[in-house]
């Protein structure tokens, strides 16, 4: 099916409707201006998006809210990874009603990769009188470690009631943002003992982050993430004088498809990765 254009006369659900009912599989790219978004079929259903800074639903909600920009369906295999499980219907009436309140939810949580510590006592005994059921379970995930994506798969909620409780208890002090997301420029690690593994940041840096991780103290782990979102876990390793370089070699450089120079969201974990999701660190590198 060729389908491309401009939205105005047609608008986005229009043509996601046409695209349900044909059962397509593929991508629907939307641009405009700064704007580029993709939202992913699988045999007419709906199973991702992705636009410049979200993913899932709140991305999608994004795509369904556009009224103008150029627009263009290609067919692709099967999107693997599904983070919308409503249907196109539902979608469409929730990106409605939903449009006012993600403008205040992004005041307080703009960027997915923000990460959050709770200001109170998280023991589940300490806050069942205080809090809602997932108000409390969300409260105990806040450990200083987890992005909003981390929140999401970690919670099984939602992204949009994830954005909903952090908003709350931001407004309540009870949570706040930690200041460990870094952009880091991309060199090549040299020398006779590098290992495709490890990632080095400046030790000043490295001991920012110690002192501000509140789950463990020893710091072990880097999750490098591009700016077009390919993900990677690295082993933590620190030099004098590195600035705001990152280094590691060009085998791993390759994996996650960037060159000198590129900037890189970078975030410390304190603990292994979870099995099957960046296990193997650079050989599981995903997109």
């Amino acid at each position: 099916m060729a389908l491309k254009g401009q939205l105005g006369n047609i608008g986005i659900s229009d043509i996601a409707n046409l695209l349900h009912l044909n059962r397509k599989t593929g991508m629907l790219k939307i641009r405009k201006g700064g704007f580029s978004a993709m939202l992913f079929f699988n045999e007419g259903e709906v199973v991702n998006a992705e636009s410049n800074e979200n993913t899932g639903e709140i991305a999608a909600f994004e795509i369904f809210q556009q009224t103008e920009g150029d627009f263009e369906f290609i067919a692709t295999p099967p999107h693997k990874k599904r983070l919308i499980q409503q249907t196109l219907h539902d979608l469409v009436l929730e990106s409605a009603r939903q449009k006012d309140t993600i403008k205040n939810l992004r005041r307080a949580v703009p960027k997915n990769y923000m990460i959050f510590s709770a200001t109170i006592d998280t023991r589940m005994e300490m806050m069942e009188d205080s809090f809602d059921e997932e108000t409390a379970h969300l409260l105990t995930l806040l450990d200083g470690t987890r992005d909003v994506d981390d929140l999401v798969d970690a919670s099984g909620f939602s992204e949009f009631k994830v954005l909903t409780i952090l908003t709350d208890l931001i407004d309540k002090r009870f949570v706040q943002a930690l200041n460990i997301i870094h952009l880091l420029r991309y060199e090549e690690l040299t020398g006779f003992l590098k290992a495709d593994d490890v990632a080095y940041v400046d030790k000043t840096l490295y001991e920012e982050w110690k002192a501000e991780l509140i789950s463990e103290k020893k710091l072990k782990f880097l999750q490098v993430r591009t700016q077009q979102g390919r993900i990677g876990v690295l082993s933590l390793g620190s030099k004098k004088d590195l600035g705001d370089r990152i280094l590691f070699t060009e085998a791993a450089a390759q994996k996650l498809r960037v060159k000198k120079g590129d900037q890189l969201i970078c975030k410390p974990l304190s603990s292994t990765p979870e099995k099957g999701k960046d296990e193997g660190l650079l050989d599981d590198f995903f997109e």
